[in-house]
């Protein structure tokens, strides 16, 4: 799936638009986790789940929503 910015088309019915409606952290990062494990061993892991950014955007048109 492409990148998905404000005033982008949306991809389900090509008539709207895409608009951010928000934004939440959370998820696990695989890079954060291979550079806490380097950095702080075993425990260093752990950091994967720390601050992965997730946004929301939701069409005009049709109300379809994405999370990137």
């Amino acid at each position: 799936m492409a990148k998905v910015l404000d005033g982008t088309r949306c991809s389900k019915c090509s008539m709207g638009y895409y608009a951010r409606v928000g934004e939440r952290t959370g998820g696990f990062s695989g890079g954060k986790a291979v550079a806490g494990a380097v950095i702080a061993g075993p425990l260093g892991i752990a950091a994967g789940a720390l601050g992965k950014k997730k946004v929301t955007y939701k069409c005009s048109k049709c109300g379809y929503t994405v999370e990137q």
